[in-house]
């Protein structure tokens, strides 16, 4: 379609004298030549801008013998045709900012240049020639464009023949011009097409129609090489990619930075499915190179060691809104965000569709450890679920880590179930799949009606009594993708008796009477304690088609949320008026079996006893509030009621309040009647303790005292946010001296969480560490500190397995925690460790037994996101409970408990399937998997082990992962 327009080019060309016609035809050829290699749009433009150039100039000695000088000088202006162009230029991707377009431009600009030269040169001498000469041209001494451009390149190349000289004043002035322009402008130039030439490697393009029929995805902000490799490692993991020929996955890194060597040896690693852009997502012309519209998910990780948090955070939300803006709803934009109140941002309330997906992991993180007190190895067994398998070989002379291997390969995978479950009770399909399968269908992401939201889908824990739809997906814990497409391919299976069927609806209906003797450390009252006020809450009714009501009547979401608030706190400063003055309401004043209670958007909390949650006071709506009533209450201390964490105007209203708190709650020994959690902090102060206690304080859970042992005392910030919560206590001391370890109760204690921060870096190698943020240390002030804590700890207690949770801000400190147990490097497939060097701690026995936690190891949430949208929904369920469906919606009274119990003693010594069809049958609880003893198989410490092999043995000394 391009050769069309250049024929009337070669007709007229004709006219043209003999070297300008020849040069044109030249190009015309060349671009016809090679359009199958796909150059044809630079040499098409090239011969359009020759002609454009040349014709008008070459021919002015034609048109002075027909006209005067003004129409020739309109003859000139027909250079200004190169204005039709532009377009053209767009459409086939000449004009552009990639590095190959820029060189282009360049260079035709630069050539442009010189034929401008040339043919003014030509005109200058032709106009002032001697009338006798210009009788003669073509044939006599008339200069010809052929010996202008010969000249310009000449003189401009600094060589001067001398072969050829202007002969007109003008054409000497031209000839000046030319040299200072081309002094000037030529280096600038040539530097410019060298310096991009430089950079094309990485300042390339990524072409659209590489990436269709394929998953694209780009991965941008605060990366660092740690985060790359294993972004790339569990991307191109093969449990994630078994259908890469058919369906190929691709990654684009995106950075403002230039690849190190270490990056370039990575991504050679991936065969060219792995790329590097340089560049930023702000800039609308990096997100066109990089095809970002075209992406399936856009990542935008952050700086999880950034100096100032709020400002990465600001960072983020340009990034974030910056790629939204490009790529719309249909581009997938998963950003991570260190700050909590960033994740409630108001910049991503109901604007975006759900297309912007905000993940905080330090939230996540502090709410793992703090359940972690709870149910032994947790943070292993979550982690797990959601982090791909690596090979490894040379077990078989320990058979612990064969089982611990076996849990760590498997993986959370949806499901599509096979038409014969369809109309079956979910238990029906639960014990089919275990005894067929060996795999654990543990929860159903379901469709849900609601009005603001008709497609809204929800992922439900262990959904007993649910009779499965057609478009019900499950959620299964298996060891490779090639197990869930047996069971969706399965088409033998045979519906159970009716008789079956009524067992299990009559277990379901009886269920509430089931009391579960929960799990407790040895010596210990809390657990047994705490459940005397709870019961299972298990019954769900069976719903019969599709729900019309709300999905959550009692939880506010978007702008109901602010209206929810101040409702709530004037009810409550009515409901005081009318019984107890309000500045008397502060914390010492709540009654022992006081409780605050949550609901699931963090909103809201009321404290009072258990028979007064439902009280009228919380219903009403009183008149003749004045606002700034309202607005005295929202800033009181403690919140009345709780919206969340304090809001730093009420830290510092309220500072002589939160100290007197403070010097109420500071205690010089622990004296406790009931075990308690000792926190031991040696760095600066957590900035998201809060949230460690907050989940340490919800209702229906145990709520066992909680001090805090810290070597300064804290100011009003930092205890504001502390001193709300009921039973939590201050001890001055280091964690580092054995005395203060002893001050605080650490031989009573029930759990002993040690704290960490980012901290200095240590310098190991006798020179000053210099640059640390760009140049990793291999260890750190505060992992040492809580190194010698841990050794304290056991050193004052002895080796009591799963008594400590030590958290490392960097995952190095694992290897220096006891006990200590080496998997070898060459135990590792060679291309996995080449991968991801990180790929050992996993097997270090801290992790296995749920000790050693690091918020490094929660990349999985923002990764795992990809192939899973779940992810996010299924850890909070597994944290927070999972939501039971009922009539009417999702009921938040009733939840479904992650938990772990001892092994019933009718099951000691028997295989792991009778244990897990017995407590499906008899009590309605789904169990997950064990938590081996210290010991068993010859093991070194206790360690996880999920959805354990039918034939496993049970031990007498194990725990049991359920869901109730």
């Amino acid at each position: 379609m391009f050769i069309q327009p250049i024929t009337p080019i070669i007709s007229r060309s004709l006219k043209l004298r003999t070297s300008s016609a020849l040069l044109l035809l030249l190009t015309t050829f060349c671009a016809s030549t090679v359009h199958l290699c796909g150059y044809c749009m630079y040499f098409l433009f090239g011969a359009y801008l020759t002609w454009l150039v040349l014709y008008p100039l070459s021919s002015y000695s034609d048109g002075c013998r027909h006209a005067g000088k003004v129409a020739s000088i309109i003859h000139l202006l027909q250079f200004l045709r190169i204005v039709r162009i532009l377009t053209l230029m767009r459409k086939v991707g000449i004009s552009g900012s990639t590095i190959s377009q820029q060189i282009l431009l360049l260079v035709v600009s630069t050539f442009g240049a010189v034929f401008l030269a040339a043919g003014l040169l030509q005109w200058v001498e032709y106009d002032g020639a001697p009338q006798a000469d210009k009788n003669e041209c073509p044939d006599g001494p008339c200069i010809n464009f052929w010996d202008a451009f010969y000249f310009v390149v000449v003189t401009i190349a600094t060589v001067g023949y001398g072969d050829f000289t202007p002969k007109t004043q003008l054409g000497q002035l031209v000839a000046m011009a030319t040299i200072i322009v081309a002094l000037v402008v030529l280096p600038i130039q040539i530097g410019q097409i060298t310096h991009l030439a430089s950079l094309r490697p990485y300042g390339g393009s990524v072409s659209g129609s590489k990436v269709i029929n394929s998953r694209y995805l780009i991965v941008s902000g605060s990366i660092s090489l740690k985060i790359i490799r294993e972004c790339l490692a569990e991307f191109f993991n093969p449990t994630h990619c078994e259908d890469l020929d058919s369906y190929p996955l691709r990654v684009t890194i995106l950075a403002p930075f230039s690849p190190s060597f270490e990056l370039k040896s990575i991504l050679s690693l991936y065969n060219g499915m792995a790329t590097f852009i340089e560049g930023t997502p702000v800039r609308q012309s990096d997100l066109e190179r990089c095809s970002a519209d075209h992406a399936h998910a856009f990542f935008l990780l952050a700086d999880p060691e950034a100096e100032d948090l709020k400002v990465e955070d600001a960072a983020q939300i340009v990034k974030a809104l910056a790629v939204h803006r490009f790529c719309g709803d249909q581009v997938r934009v998963i950003v991570e965000v260190l700050e909590p109140e960033t994740q409630n941002s108001a910049v991503w309330d109901e604007t975006h569709k759900g297309a912007i997906e905000i993940i905080c992991p330090v939230k996540i993180h502090y709410k793992m450890i703090a359940r972690s007190c709870l149910v032994r190895g947790l943070y292993t067994f979550i982690t797990n679920l959601f982090t791909s398998e690596i090979k490894i070989r040379g077990l078989r002379e320990h058979l612990f880590m064969r089982e611990y291997f076996h849990s760590y390969d498997n993986e959370i995978y949806p499901l599509i179930l096979p038409k014969a479950c369809h109309g079956m009770l979910f238990e029906e399909v639960v014990e089919f799949v275990f005894t067929t399968f060996n795999v654990v269908l543990f929860a159903l992401d379901v469709a849900l009606l609601h009005e603001r939201n008709p497609a809204h889908r929800q992922v439900l824990l262990h959904p007993k009594g649910h009779l499965i739809q057609p478009d019900d997906i499950g959620l299964i814990i298996a060891w490779d993708l090639h197990t869930a497409y047996a069971i969706s391919k399965y088409k033998a299976m045979q519906l159970p008796p009716q008789g079956d069927q009524c067992k299990w609806k009559k277990s379901n209906v009886d269920e509430e009477a089931v009391e579960l003797k929960t799990f407790h450390t040895a010596g210990s009252s809390i657990r047994t304690a705490a459940d005397n006020n709870r019961q299972l809450q298990g019954e769900v009714v069976v719903v019969h088609g599709q729900l019309n009501a709300p999905i959550f009547a009692d939880s506010p979401d978007g702008h109901y949320k602010l209206q929810s608030k101040l409702r709530s706190a004037i009810c409550k400063l009515q409901y005081e008026n009318n019984s107890n003055p309000t500045e008397n309401l502060v914390d010492d004043s709540i009654e022992p079996g006081t409780f605050a209670s949550w609901d699931d958007n963090d909103d809201h909390i009321s404290v009072g006893s258990p028979s007064s949650r439902s009280s009228a006071a919380d219903r009403c709506y009183p008149k003749g509030v004045s606002l700034e009533e309202a607005t005295e209450i929202l800033l009181s201390w403690p919140p009345i009621p709780h919206h969340g964490q304090p809001h730093a105007a009420v830290l510092e209203r309220r500072t002589d309040i939160i100290l007197q708190n403070l010097k109420q709650r500071t205690i010089q020994v622990v004296e406790l009647k009931v075990p308690h959690i000792l926190v031991c902090i040696q760095g600066n102060w957590p900035l998201h303790i809060y949230y460690f206690l907050k989940e340490l304080r919800k209702p229906g859970f145990p709520n066992p005292p909680i001090v805090i042992l810290y070597p300064n005392e804290p100011d009003a910030k930092q205890w504001g946010k502390v001193g709300i919560f009921v039973d939590t206590f201050f001890l001055k001391g280091s964690a580092v001296y054995e005395l203060d370890l002893m001050r605080g109760g650490v031989l009573q204690a029930e759990k002993v969480v040690i704290l960490g921060d980012q901290g200095q870096p240590v310098n190991l190698g006798g020179e000053e560490v210099k640059n640390a943020r760009k140049k990793p240390s291999s260890a750190y002030k505060s992992e040492v500190d809580n190194i010698v804590i841990a050794a304290n700890v056991e050193r004052l207690v002895g080796e009591k397995p799963e008594m400590m949770v030590v958290e490392m801000p960097h995952t190095i400190g694992f290897h220096y925690l006891r006990p200590q147990f080496a998997v070898r490097r060459n135990q590792i497939h060679k291309m996995d460790y080449e991968r991801n060097h990180d790929a050992l701690l996993y097997f270090q026995p801290p992790y296995m037994e749920g000790k050693a936690v690091s918020l490094m190891l929660l990349g999985f949430l923002l990764r795992s996101t990809f192939y899973n949208r779940n992810t996010l929904s299924i850890v909070e369920q597994l944290l927070q409970g999972g939501y039971v469906k009922q009539e009417g919606g999702l009921s938040s009274e009733r939840l479904r408990i992650f938990d772990q119990i001892p092994v019933p003693d009718q099951y000691h010594n028997r295989e792991y399937s009778h244990l897990f069809i017995g407590l499906l049958h008899e009590r309605g609880i789904l169990a997950l998997g064990l938590y081996r003893a210290r010991g068993t198989l010859g093991s070194p410490c206790s360690y996880v082990f999920t959805n354990p092999p039918k034939n496993t043995i049970v031990n007498a000394a194990d725990g049991v992962y359920v869901l109730v």
